[in-house]
């Protein structure tokens, strides 16, 4: 007999009532019942249930938890919180509490009460690596880098097989330029999971960084073979193929880009690129034209105009291109001095112009 709550342990071991006393060492019936029910994707039923207990139990902390639950998955996170934390004054030592809470307080943008929530399990349950990959995430899109760092190695040191560790890790070690680690991180997914969309794109983008282009252009065809229409794949392909000159392979896979998301200005703007290295100044032209017309503040998109349009003898074209360009350049920019060069050189009367 507990002398502090009056529950016989032994009979309350036999029950399924889920009452505060019961269920306080192990999993109680009724949360057994709310799992199952839970991993059948009956919420109705969860909620129908919770609700019957806390009837006969106002006390019952395993059903304000699992209320929350419920709450959760229908994005009441609000609702999910204030439930949770009913079942928290109840049982403030439980681990999985402060987790699930955590959880809804980061799904609300409430970083600070989250982070909290997770270095509050981990104080409870310190063997448990979700907490940590869970807070590490949070700090990696905060840009906490070592913080997230540290959390996702000791994730990994609690779990080897927390694969999404390694991505993030990798993605933290990206940010902090450190591209030979994050490759390995992105391998280390690849190796169990060769197919993994997200990791080929992110190793292939630091190969990238790091010129590495054979081996990012191997990454992305992998992509492109997987999921033919991933528009981030084809554009980055595209532009490694347009850093060893192969223009003709650049300007399929921009054009491909563009078929995707016509309302994108960077394909057009890099496609003129490509065109321009081929000596197609008209098709240049026009994809400089269109790339400004989709981002009227894309200086370089008129200054590059102006550059084509002077070498077909489009003249004044070209004047009013430079003209264009120098209203939204840095004036200090290289680019802007030689913009003045040209239409001092052309001749063009530049009264009334913002020049900078």
């Amino acid at each position: 007999m507990d002398k502090d709550t009056g529950c016989n342990e032994e009979a309350c071991a036999a029950c399924d009532c889920g009452c505060t006393s019961c269920g306080g060492t192990g999993e109680s019936k009724f949360s057994e019942r709310m799992q199952e029910l839970y991993q059948e994707g009956k919420t109705a039923e969860m909620l129908e249930e919770c609700t019957k207990a806390l009837a006969g139990d106002p006390n019952n902390k395993d059903a304000y938890f699992w209320r929350g639950v419920v709450a959760a998955v229908t994005s009441d996170f609000e609702q999910a919180i204030a439930d949770y934390t009913k079942a928290i004054t109840l049982e403030d030592k439980n681990s999985s509490y402060y987790s699930y809470r955590g959880s809804a307080y980061a799904m609300l943008n409430d970083i600070k009460n989250a982070v909290l929530d997770y270095s509050k399990a981990m104080l409870y349950n310190p063997q448990d690596w979700v907490n940590y990959a869970n807070r590490g995430v949070l700090y990696l899109n905060n840009g906490m880098l070592e913080h997230a760092i540290d959390d996702f190695n000791k994730a990994i040191e609690l779990e080897p097989e927390d694969l999404g560790s390694y991505l993030h890790r990798g993605d933290a070690y990206a940010a902090r330029n450190l591209l030979s680690v994050a490759i390995a991180d992105y391998s280390k997914v690849l190796a169990k999971f060769p197919d993994e969309t997200d990791a080929l794109l992110k190793r292939g983008q630091a190969y990238y960084e790091l010129s590495l282009n054979d081996e990012a252009l191997a990454d992305y065809n992998k992509v492109i073979e997987l999921e033919p229409d991933n528009i981030q794949a084809i554009a980055i392909r595209a532009s490694a193929y347009l850093g060893q000159g192969k223009s003709d392979m650049a300007i399929a896979d921009f054009t491909r880009a563009i078929e995707l998301d016509p309302k994108d200005t960077r394909p057009y703007f890099f496609r003129g690129i490509a065109f321009a290295a081929k000596k197609s100044y008209d098709e240049a032209i026009a994809d400089f034209t269109r790339s400004a017309e989709l981002n009227p503040d894309n200086a370089l998109a008129y200054h590059n105009k102006a550059l084509c349009c002077e070498i077909q003898k489009r003249n004044e074209e070209a004047i009013a291109a430079y003209k264009k360009f120098l209203t939204l350049a840095n004036p200090e920019a290289p680019e802007a001095t030689h913009a003045r060069e040209r239409l001092q050189a052309l001749g063009a009367d530049t009264a009334g112009t913002e020049i900078q």
